[in-house]
């Protein structure tokens, strides 16, 4: 109860902080996280010295300065996010749905999006649902204390997008596909079992991937999209989709999972910064 009524009072605090206020605080955060605590410092650097091995040592340390920046932006934005009108949600992380065939944003058609955690994907859980035609239904890890659990569900289920938790993944499928719904799934974590993995080159790295991703595209034929975000600017994010796969079933799950990846890839590469790097990737090694 006592950490419920904090995590309250801290979502009250932050509601009436303006946005200006929450960056003067984040680049406070961040000389905190970088030079004081050294949060996952070692991880950090280890991710990208065997990510970018060209990179001489102060094109890294620059790296590594702009992502921790970022880290500080996005962990207050996540908290300030839960906050935020409808309005500002969306002048925030505006959805890109451009008229064009095939869109993956319109009504009709089940497909299957594949995210990471690059840019503000706390963001994203928010402001998808309020732009979107389909039903959106994002695969989540519940937060352990059921209060802010039950609290944080709600809020975010009240803009429109659907969560449910990972344990529930196949019978989520079963039960909403006849709305034919865009399903959500961040597919850059670490596996917690490598050897069910996929196993490709990503990054410069022997890398295991989740294998979800293929397996329900393949059982349920649906397209997949890479969930492509974009940095505006300070606090603002632009979302887009890029087809990456229309018919899972004439490619092995193995050529699906290093599809996603490459394209992936070719995303983190274009602003590095902005991936969460200190996440432990790498911790399993090809046996």
């Amino acid at each position: 109860m006592t950490g419920y009524i904090g995590f309250r009072l801290m979502l009250a605090l932050f509601s009436i902080i303006p946005f200006w206020l929450l960056y003067g605080m984040s680049d406070l955060l961040f000389l905190v996280l970088y030079y004081l605590v050294g949060y996952r410092k070692a991880v950090v650097r280890e991710n990208l010295s065997r990510s970018f091995p060209n990179m001489t040592e102060q094109e890294l340390k620059r790296l590594e300065v702009k992502f921790y920046r970022h880290l500080a932006d996005i962990f207050l934005e996540g908290i300030k996010g839960l906050t935020l009108s409808d309005k500002e949600t969306i002048r925030r992380y505006k959805v890109l749905t451009p008229d064009a065939p095939n869109l993956p944003f319109r009504a009709g058609q089940a497909s299957l999006f594949v995210g990471s955690h690059y840019n503000n994907w706390e963001y994203g859980a928010l402001g998808c649902g309020l732009q979107v035609e389909p039903l959106a239904i994002v695969f989540y890890k519940p937060i352990k204390n059921k209060k802010i659990e039950n609290y944080v569900r709600d809020k975010r289920q009240r803009k429109g997008t659907y969560f449910a938790p990972l344990n529930e993944t196949s019978k989520t499928f079963v039960d909403l596909l006849p709305q034919s719904p865009m399903f959500i799934m961040l597919a850059d974590q670490s596996p917690s079992n490598p050897k069910a993995s996929h196993w490709v080159q990503f990054l410069n790295q022997d890398t295991p991937v989740l294998h979800g991703p293929a397996k329900y595209a393949q059982r349920y034929d649906l397209p997949i999209y890479l969930i492509r975000t974009r940095k505006a600017k300070r606090g603002f994010y632009e979302v887009s989709a890029e087809l990456i796969i229309e018919k899972p079933n004439e490619l092995a799950a193995e050529e699906i999972s290093a599809a996603f990846m490459a394209k992936l890839e070719e995303l983190i590469l274009e602003q590095p910064e902005y991936w969460l790097w200190s996440h432990k990737r790498w911790k399993h090694k090809r046996s």
